[in-house]
């Protein structure tokens, strides 16, 4: 029996590029006055900044907040020690972020976790830090003090980039729990979610991802993380197709032969395709290099509706 014969795809691929014109997301070590963020060093000797996958689950469970679903989030709870670590309450059954996200409880009694089917990458610049930095002062003007010898300097390094990232959702894990996730009563059982009950946090990620914005220094520096080119995959292998293929060149033209040549070459695990790209930001015309693109939300839209029709 060949892949593509099986009923039901076992894989999710959300892959996508967002811009940022002036950013400084994901911070690190704080170097003197200079907030730096978080980089890669290449062979050659280049740096990439970077934005955690820690950094987007966070993104994705504040999203889920603002979506007004607190109720379906999980409470953290404080370790016994305070060398410890912070954990959830650990019922995937009840709580959506347990669920998708995962968990690890290591208490008294008690030692358990469950491996998130939410599978993220880091969101990897596409061109090399070039050590720009954004200044500012601590004005002392609202405290009495000097104002004619000015506040105090601080930097921030920024950067104007593309960044590319990937989630690889395990479908046939959502909603689907073996006894060592659960409790040590439930030994020797499993429990799954109603088919409803999956689509619908399924659901709840999509759109979180749709809406996802944040990072650091948003106050002053806002940044928008949304996807510019996204491409969504429903597969039979759990395979993140498009994680080292998106790219934009120095012209800031997207990289579409190498996309249209990941999905050629990967027909036989794709059950699925959407791709959708936003009108002006990319300087060659994607929409005429690339089949059947829509925009961004339609994308997300037809992506909804796909999984409405899932089995799992």
């Amino acid at each position: 029996m060949s892949i593509k014969e099986k009923k039901t795809p076992n894989c999710l691929n959300v892959a996508y590029i967002f811009k940022t014109s002036l950013g400084s997301i994901n911070g690190s070590w704080t170097e003197g006055n200079v907030s730096t963020v978080k980089k890669i060093t290449l062979p050659n000797g280049n740096q990439l900044p970077y934005v955690s996958g820690q950094s987007l689950k966070y993104q994705i469970r504040k999203a889920w907040v603002e979506m007004g679903l607190k109720d379906q989030l999980s409470e953290v709870q404080q370790s016994e020690t305070t060398a410890g670590v912070n954990f959830t309450a650990g019922d995937p059954s009840k709580y959506l972020d347990d669920d998708l996200l995962g968990y690890m409880i290591a208490s008294t009694g008690e030692n358990r976790r469950r491996t998130a089917p939410v599978r993220v990458s880091a969101a990897i610049g596409v061109f090399p830090f070039r050590n720009d930095r954004d200044l500012g002062t601590k004005s002392k003007e609202q405290v009495g003090g000097d104002v004619s010898a000015g506040g105090n300097i601080f930097e921030t390094e920024i950067y104007y980039n593309y960044f590319k990232v990937n989630f690889l959702i395990e479908l046939d894990r959502i909603g689907s729990f073996q006894d060592f996730e659960l409790n040590i009563k439930a030994k020797g059982k499993t429990q799954n979610l109603s088919v409803e009950e999956k689509r619908k946090r399924l659901n709840n990620l999509l759109n979180a991802i749709s809406n996802i914005w944040g990072g650091g220094k948003q106050s002053r520096i806002l940044t928008d993380m949304s996807p510019k080119f996204l491409a969504i995959t429903f597969q039979y292998a759990k395979t993140p197709i498009f994680l080292e293929t998106l790219t934009v060149d120095e012209l800031e033209n997207l990289n579409t032969k190498a996309i249209n040549e990941v999905l050629s070459d990967n027909q036989s695990i794709i059950e699925h395709q959407i791709l959708g790209v936003q009108f002006g930001i990319f300087k060659n015309s994607v929409s005429d290099e690339i089949k059947d693109t829509v925009s961004i939300q339609t994308a997300f839209e037809n992506a909804l509706t796909y999984i409405s029709t899932l089995k799992f």
